[in-house]
């Protein structure tokens, strides 16, 4: 319910942001946002996207990966955990996070990821530069001179062919959600506590998209906020809406302030946000004529999709990337996407689908075989070389026919392979990595690097997945800890029958390692 507000204006900008010296709290040790892995900023991803646009970044198996704003680690230390030759360091200006990190990180009893309380402006670090830096969730979120020492910091740490990923709020998408932001600010400064606050903004905003028609932009815009305001967490809410900085610029002002900092625009996190195959032929032929570099056709299709979030990445600026993306530039990498064969019978015209819905229909058998591939090899990845040699195509065809699904979001390249098991198999088992999450959280980490929601049926199950019990002895384990809701001891048959279905669950989620 909306109250009315206890006092006061909302304070200007500038007024109650930390200076961010190691021993302030910030609003984050207050109420940590939930640490989350982002499988865009694995450096598996990063490598393949440089590999495309003819750069040699380091191999991820025996990197050096910073991150800036680790919270938690629940991005930095699933890296650590499966690169053990890599070495990772993570800082925070929240202590409390950081603590959080370090707890999980001794539980595993990692050597190779060194997790740092420090403000980014106090980062002094003399060793090799890193390979990659990630900076997810930060730069929009910090005042202007801190967003220029986090560019200058990047320049001055990024090895000679590393990749930095910078993740930012972009116009003209928050042109009509700064308002939104706005109109929360005012209502919530009159409140001292920080779950009023929060209350009171979700109440607002319930109040005046129930208020206002919906026939027009502005009802529009206020009912989509309501509806992700009503499936986020509070943290979301008070460091996206609430919090003093959020400044959100354009795609073509980034790209500005890096180059002026030494560095330059690579490519987007996401590639097929670069293309532009969602339009009309007359809409991608004026596009043509009007943005004849890749900046300015980015920033015109920013335009055209009203874009709110971009996950941009950045090299140095003495490198010179190719952009005239080769089919043979994909034979180191590794393919994968969520495919099935709609008729494993059918003798031509074969058809499958994409986990989105999307039908993809081939005419050839070669074709049909790589996609079956895949689609057996999912949630685990194929190296493309493999795919060629099952086509029989040449080089050319059968990349050509990839790098168009993955312009088009239908499979995901790493330079890495991504290992996991697809069948139960006689002692399954879940990395150590997910058996210490679930004892901390309601969620995991795949092999995809991916976050996988869990309930505590599913918790207890993988807690026994060891690689060394198999099914009777897990059902034997999980029965002495599951009972009905009256006290009365489960149905073996039953609950074997359900622990195997949810076995099986965990390896189409990637959840099971070889």
């Amino acid at each position: 319910m909306i109250v009315r507000r206890e006092s006061g204006r909302r304070p200007n900008k500038d007024e109650g942001f930390m200076s961010r010296a190691a021993d302030v709290p910030t609003s984050y040790d207050e109420l940590p946002y939930t640490s989350f892995p982002y499988p865009q900023t694995h450096p598996r991803h990063l490598n393949a996207i440089a590999q495309l646009f003819g750069l040699s970044p380091a191999p991820v198996h025996n990197c050096r990966v910073l991150e800036l704003g680790c919270a938690g680690g629940g991005n930095l230390i699933p890296i650590a955990s499966e690169y053990g030759e890599s070495q990772c360091v993570g800082i925070d200006a929240s202590k409390r996070q950081i603590e959080e990190a370090n707890e999980l990180k001794d539980a595993l009893g990692l050597e190779n990821v060194e997790l740092l309380h420090q403000d980014i402006a106090e980062f002094d670090w003399d060793g090799s530069p890193f390979d990659y830096i990630l900076c997810h969730g930060v730069y929009s979120w910090v005042p202007s001179r801190t967003q220029t020492q986090l560019l200058s910091l990047c320049r001055d740490h990024l090895a000679e062919n590393g990749v930095a990923f910078f993740s930012y709020n972009t116009y003209p998408g928050w042109f009509l959600r700064r308002g939104v932001r706005e109109m929360m600010g005012f209502h919530a400064a009159g409140f001292s506590e920080t779950q009023t606050k929060i209350d009171q903004s979700r109440a607002l905003v319930d109040f005046l998209a129930g208020a206002v028609r919906t026939d027009d932009a502005y009802g529009q815009l206020l009912h989509e906020e309501l509806g992700i305001l009503r499936s986020s967490e509070d943290s979301y809410v008070f460091h996206e809406h609430l919090e003093q900085h959020n400044e959100p610029l354009f795609f073509y002002e980034f790209v500005q302030r890096a180059e002026e900092s030494g560095l330059r625009y690579l490519a987007d996190a996401q590639f097929s946000t670069m293309i532009p195959s969602e339009f009309s032929d007359s809409t991608q032929q004026t596009l043509r004529s009007i943005a004849p570099g890749i900046i300015q056709m980015e920033q015109y299709l920013d335009f055209l999709r009203n874009r709110k979030f971009r996950q941009s990445l950045l090299c140095r600026s003495e490198v010179e990337p190719d952009r005239s993306i080769a089919p043979r530039r994909l034979e180191r990498l590794f393919v994968s996407g969520p495919l099935s064969e709609i008729d494993p019978t059918a003798e031509s015209d074969w058809s499958f689908e994409h986990a989105n819905g999307q039908h993809i229909r081939v005419s050839d058998r070669g074709s049909a075989e790589v996609f079956r591939r895949l689609s057996l090899a999912w949630p685990g990845s194929i190296a493309f070389g493999e795919l060629r040699e099952i086509s029989g195509d040449d080089i050319e065809m059968v990349g050509q026919s990839i790098l168009e699904l993955f312009a088009q979001g239908l499979v995901t390249l790493t330079s890495d392979p991504i290992s996991c098991r697809t069948d139960v198999g006689e002692t399954p088992q879940s990395s150590a990595l997910v058996r210490s999450q679930i004892r901390r959280g309601d969620f995991a980490t795949n092999q995809r690097h991916e976050r996988v929601p869990l309930d505590e049926f599913d918790k207890a199950v993988l807690q026994e997945l060891d690689g060394i019990n198999d099914l009777a002895r897990i059902v034997d384990r999980v029965s002495e800890k599951a009972s009905n809701q009256d006290g009365s001891p489960l149905d073996r048959d039953q609950l074997q029958s359900a622990i195997h279905a949810v076995i099986e669950r965990f390896a189409q989620v990637a959840l099971l390692t070889k």
